[in-house]
Protein backbone atom coordinates (compact mmCIF):
# COMPACT_ATOMS: atom_id res chain seq x y z
CA UNK A 1 0.00 0.00 0.00
CA UNK A 2 1.23 3.37 -0.98
CA UNK A 3 1.55 5.69 2.26
CA UNK A 4 2.33 8.86 0.37
CA UNK A 5 -1.30 10.92 0.70
CA UNK A 6 -2.88 7.62 2.02
CA UNK A 7 -6.18 8.63 2.98
CA UNK A 8 -7.74 6.17 6.03
CA UNK A 9 -11.48 6.25 6.02
CA UNK A 10 -13.10 5.10 9.03
CA UNK A 11 -16.90 3.92 9.03
CA UNK A 12 -18.36 2.56 12.46
CA UNK A 13 -21.08 0.31 12.04
CA UNK A 14 -24.07 -1.81 13.53
CA UNK A 15 -27.07 -3.60 12.15
CA UNK A 16 -27.14 -1.67 8.54
CA UNK A 17 -25.71 -4.19 6.61
CA UNK A 18 -27.53 -3.17 3.60
CA UNK A 19 -26.94 0.94 4.26
CA UNK A 20 -23.21 -0.47 5.22
CA UNK A 21 -22.73 -2.31 1.54
CA UNK A 22 -23.79 1.06 -0.24
CA UNK A 23 -21.06 3.19 1.70
CA UNK A 24 -18.14 0.94 1.12
CA UNK A 25 -19.44 0.97 -2.83
CA UNK A 26 -19.34 4.39 -2.75
CA UNK A 27 -15.52 4.65 -1.66
CA UNK A 28 -14.37 2.03 -3.89
CA UNK A 29 -16.18 3.94 -6.77
CA UNK A 30 -14.05 6.89 -5.97
CA UNK A 31 -11.72 8.88 -8.64
CA UNK A 32 -8.88 8.77 -5.79
CA UNK A 33 -7.91 5.55 -4.96
CA UNK A 34 -5.10 5.60 -2.78
CA UNK A 35 -7.08 4.77 0.29
CA UNK A 36 -7.40 2.43 2.94
CA UNK A 37 -11.27 1.82 4.87
CA UNK A 38 -11.00 0.67 8.20
CA UNK A 39 -14.82 -0.61 9.47
CA UNK A 40 -15.51 -1.24 13.32
CA UNK A 41 -18.62 -3.26 13.73
CA UNK A 42 -19.96 -3.23 17.20
CA UNK A 43 -21.24 -6.23 17.40
CA UNK A 44 -23.73 -6.47 14.85
CA UNK A 45 -26.09 -10.04 14.51
CA UNK A 46 -27.40 -9.41 11.04
CA UNK A 47 -24.11 -10.56 8.81
CA UNK A 48 -22.44 -8.03 8.96
CA UNK A 49 -19.25 -10.39 9.95
CA UNK A 50 -19.21 -12.43 7.41
CA UNK A 51 -19.39 -9.68 4.89
CA UNK A 52 -16.65 -7.96 6.20
CA UNK A 53 -14.58 -10.78 6.09
CA UNK A 54 -15.35 -11.47 2.41
CA UNK A 55 -14.61 -7.69 1.18
CA UNK A 56 -11.56 -7.63 3.54
CA UNK A 57 -10.22 -10.59 0.99
CA UNK A 58 -10.98 -9.16 -2.02
CA UNK A 59 -9.67 -5.80 -1.26
CA UNK A 60 -6.26 -5.64 0.79
CA UNK A 61 -6.96 -1.75 1.45
CA UNK A 62 -10.46 -2.88 3.79
CA UNK A 63 -9.46 -3.50 7.49
CA UNK A 64 -12.17 -4.05 10.12
CA UNK A 65 -12.35 -5.36 13.94
CA UNK A 66 -15.35 -6.91 15.71
CA UNK A 67 -16.10 -5.14 19.00
CA UNK A 68 -17.37 -8.51 21.40
CA UNK A 69 -20.03 -5.89 23.13
CA UNK A 70 -21.91 -2.84 21.81
CA UNK A 71 -20.16 0.03 23.24
CA UNK A 72 -21.14 3.05 20.87
CA UNK A 73 -19.81 4.81 17.90
CA UNK A 74 -17.30 6.84 19.57
CA UNK A 75 -15.74 3.84 20.74
CA UNK A 76 -15.65 2.57 17.45
CA UNK A 77 -14.05 5.67 15.72
CA UNK A 78 -11.47 6.02 18.30
CA UNK A 79 -10.30 2.16 17.22
CA UNK A 80 -10.22 3.34 13.98
CA UNK A 81 -8.60 6.45 14.26
CA UNK A 82 -5.89 4.84 16.75
CA UNK A 83 -4.84 1.88 14.05
CA UNK A 84 -5.37 4.17 11.07
CA UNK A 85 -1.79 4.35 8.34
CA UNK A 86 -3.10 7.24 6.44
CA UNK A 87 -1.45 10.39 6.53
CA UNK A 88 -4.93 11.92 6.13
CA UNK A 89 -8.04 11.09 7.52
CA UNK A 90 -12.03 11.34 7.00
CA UNK A 91 -15.20 9.71 8.56
CA UNK A 92 -18.25 7.87 6.69
CA UNK A 93 -21.22 7.12 8.83
CA UNK A 94 -22.55 3.72 7.52
CA UNK A 95 -26.13 5.07 6.45
CA UNK A 96 -24.72 7.66 4.42
CA UNK A 97 -22.26 7.97 1.07
CA UNK A 98 -19.32 9.76 -0.48
CA UNK A 99 -20.01 11.01 -4.18
CA UNK A 100 -17.52 10.14 -6.56
CA UNK A 101 -15.49 12.96 -6.30
CA UNK A 102 -15.12 13.37 -2.63
CA UNK A 103 -11.50 12.01 -1.62
CA UNK A 104 -9.84 14.21 -4.61
CA UNK A 105 -11.37 17.11 -3.82
CA UNK A 106 -10.19 17.07 -0.57
CA UNK A 107 -7.00 16.46 -1.86
CA UNK A 108 -6.63 18.93 -4.54
CA UNK A 109 -8.05 21.65 -1.85
CA UNK A 110 -5.63 20.78 1.21
CA UNK A 111 -2.89 21.47 -1.40
CA UNK A 112 -4.34 24.83 -1.60
CA UNK A 113 -5.58 25.48 1.94
CA UNK A 114 -3.46 28.64 3.75
CA UNK A 115 -1.77 27.92 6.74
CA UNK A 116 -4.11 28.58 9.38
CA UNK A 117 -6.27 25.54 8.37
CA UNK A 118 -6.23 22.38 10.43
CA UNK A 119 -9.32 20.50 8.59
CA UNK A 120 -11.26 20.73 5.21
CA UNK A 121 -15.14 19.97 5.26
CA UNK A 122 -17.74 20.18 2.33
CA UNK A 123 -21.10 20.63 1.72
CA UNK A 124 -23.30 17.97 1.62
CA UNK A 125 -26.65 16.11 -0.57
CA UNK A 126 -29.68 14.84 1.24
CA UNK A 127 -33.24 13.92 0.09
CA UNK A 128 -35.02 16.90 -1.80
CA UNK A 129 -32.11 19.17 -0.72
CA UNK A 130 -28.36 20.71 -1.61
CA UNK A 131 -26.35 22.28 0.66
CA UNK A 132 -23.23 24.04 -0.86
CA UNK A 133 -21.72 27.65 -0.90
CA UNK A 134 -20.50 29.35 -3.65
CA UNK A 135 -16.93 30.54 -2.15
CA UNK A 136 -14.85 27.99 0.13
CA UNK A 137 -16.07 29.59 4.01
CA UNK A 138 -13.39 29.40 6.71
CA UNK A 139 -15.35 28.01 9.83
CA UNK A 140 -13.72 29.29 13.72
CA UNK A 141 -13.83 27.82 17.19
CA UNK A 142 -16.80 30.21 18.87
CA UNK A 143 -18.70 29.92 15.82
CA UNK A 144 -20.14 26.16 16.34
CA UNK A 145 -21.94 28.00 19.47
CA UNK A 146 -24.28 28.89 16.98
CA UNK A 147 -24.10 25.84 14.99
CA UNK A 148 -22.28 23.13 13.81
CA UNK A 149 -21.54 24.66 10.43
CA UNK A 150 -18.59 21.68 9.61
CA UNK A 151 -21.31 18.57 9.50
CA UNK A 152 -20.60 15.33 10.49
CA UNK A 153 -17.07 14.91 8.99
CA UNK A 154 -14.51 16.46 8.45
CA UNK A 155 -10.35 15.61 6.24
CA UNK A 156 -7.47 16.35 8.20
CA UNK A 157 -4.24 14.81 8.54
CA UNK A 158 -4.43 11.20 11.16
CA UNK A 159 -2.09 13.21 13.91
CA UNK A 160 -4.92 16.05 14.14
CA UNK A 161 -7.27 13.31 15.55
CA UNK A 162 -4.78 11.11 17.05
CA UNK A 163 -3.13 14.06 19.36
CA UNK A 164 -6.80 15.14 20.59
CA UNK A 165 -7.32 11.30 21.48
CA UNK A 166 -10.12 10.95 19.13
CA UNK A 167 -13.83 11.49 20.00
CA UNK A 168 -15.29 11.84 23.85
CA UNK A 169 -16.80 8.52 24.57
CA UNK A 170 -18.82 10.33 27.60
CA UNK A 171 -20.80 12.00 25.77
CA UNK A 172 -23.90 10.75 24.76
CA UNK A 173 -24.72 13.02 21.97
CA UNK A 174 -22.80 16.12 20.18
CA UNK A 175 -19.94 13.83 19.77
CA UNK A 176 -19.17 15.23 16.58
CA UNK A 177 -19.56 18.74 17.76
CA UNK A 178 -17.24 18.09 20.36
CA UNK A 179 -14.78 16.83 18.32
CA UNK A 180 -14.67 19.95 15.84
CA UNK A 181 -14.68 22.43 18.75
CA UNK A 182 -11.58 20.75 19.90
CA UNK A 183 -10.02 20.74 16.14
CA UNK A 184 -10.80 24.31 15.80
CA UNK A 185 -8.84 25.16 19.05
CA UNK A 186 -5.82 24.39 16.61
CA UNK A 187 -6.73 26.33 13.81
CA UNK A 188 -9.52 26.53 11.05
CA UNK A 189 -11.78 23.97 9.50
CA UNK A 190 -12.17 25.34 5.43
CA UNK A 191 -15.54 24.45 4.14
CA UNK A 192 -15.02 23.70 0.52
CA UNK A 193 -17.80 25.43 -1.97
CA UNK A 194 -18.90 21.02 -3.44
CA UNK A 195 -21.57 18.64 -2.02
CA UNK A 196 -19.36 15.98 -1.61
CA UNK A 197 -21.38 13.80 0.88
CA UNK A 198 -24.96 12.50 0.84
CA UNK A 199 -26.66 12.94 3.90
CA UNK A 200 -29.53 9.76 3.87
CA UNK A 201 -32.10 10.83 5.92
CA UNK A 202 -34.84 8.69 4.27
CA UNK A 203 -34.33 5.29 5.86
CA UNK A 204 -36.10 4.14 8.78
CA UNK A 205 -33.22 2.53 10.88
CA UNK A 206 -32.27 5.80 13.00
CA UNK A 207 -28.99 7.55 12.79
CA UNK A 208 -25.84 6.81 14.92
CA UNK A 209 -26.35 10.42 16.60
CA UNK A 210 -30.11 11.33 17.60
CA UNK A 211 -31.48 14.05 20.38
CA UNK A 212 -33.65 11.85 22.73
CA UNK A 213 -35.47 13.87 26.02
CA UNK A 214 -33.43 15.14 28.52
CA UNK A 215 -30.11 13.58 26.83
CA UNK A 216 -29.80 17.21 25.29
CA UNK A 217 -29.60 19.41 28.62
CA UNK A 218 -27.23 17.00 30.14
CA UNK A 219 -24.79 17.20 27.20
CA UNK A 220 -24.84 20.69 27.20
CA UNK A 221 -24.05 20.82 30.71
CA UNK A 222 -20.79 18.51 30.14
CA UNK A 223 -20.24 20.53 27.10
CA UNK A 224 -20.03 23.82 29.24
CA UNK A 225 -18.18 22.64 31.89
CA UNK A 226 -15.65 20.44 29.81
CA UNK A 227 -14.87 23.42 27.60
CA UNK A 228 -15.11 26.38 30.21
CA UNK A 229 -17.71 28.31 28.77
CA UNK A 230 -18.43 31.67 29.71
CA UNK A 231 -22.05 32.59 30.46
CA UNK A 232 -21.86 34.62 27.42
CA UNK A 233 -20.73 31.47 25.30
CA UNK A 234 -23.20 29.62 27.43
CA UNK A 235 -26.04 31.49 26.22
CA UNK A 236 -24.94 31.07 22.62
CA UNK A 237 -24.68 27.52 22.91
CA UNK A 238 -28.52 27.92 24.05
CA UNK A 239 -29.00 28.01 19.71
CA UNK A 240 -28.72 24.35 19.44
CA UNK A 241 -31.61 24.18 21.65
CA UNK A 242 -33.63 25.62 19.32
CA UNK A 243 -32.25 23.80 16.15
CA UNK A 244 -33.34 20.57 17.60
CA UNK A 245 -36.46 22.07 19.18
CA UNK A 246 -36.01 21.73 22.72
CA UNK A 247 -36.60 25.00 23.59
CA UNK A 248 -39.71 26.79 21.76
CA UNK A 249 -39.97 30.31 22.93
CA UNK A 250 -37.22 32.77 20.89
CA UNK A 251 -34.57 34.32 22.62
CA UNK A 252 -33.74 37.34 20.68
CA UNK A 253 -30.64 37.91 22.40
CA UNK A 254 -29.35 34.60 21.36
CA UNK A 255 -30.99 35.21 17.84
CA UNK A 256 -29.04 38.70 17.36
CA UNK A 257 -25.60 37.53 18.37
CA UNK A 258 -26.23 34.74 15.50
CA UNK A 259 -26.80 37.51 12.79
CA UNK A 260 -23.63 38.67 14.19
CA UNK A 261 -21.54 36.29 14.04
CA UNK A 262 -23.07 35.44 10.23
CA UNK A 263 -22.43 38.88 9.27
CA UNK A 264 -18.34 38.95 10.98
CA UNK A 265 -18.00 35.51 8.95
CA UNK A 266 -18.83 36.54 5.78
CA UNK A 267 -16.20 40.11 6.01
CA UNK A 268 -13.62 38.17 7.79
Amino acid sequence: MDTKDLITIYIPTFNRLSLLKRAIESILAQTYQNFEVIIIDDNSTDGTHNYLKKISLDDSRIRYFLKEENSGACISRNMAIESAKGKYITGLDDDDYFLPNRLEEFINYWSLKNKDTIALTSGYQKPNHISLRNKPMLIKQKDLLFGNFVGNQIFTETKTLQYLKGFDANLKMWQDLDMWYRVLSLGNIQKIPHATYFFDTSHLLGRISEAKGSKIFETTNYFVEKHKLTPFEKRMLNNHLYTYGVLKSKDHFANICKEINKIFRLIR
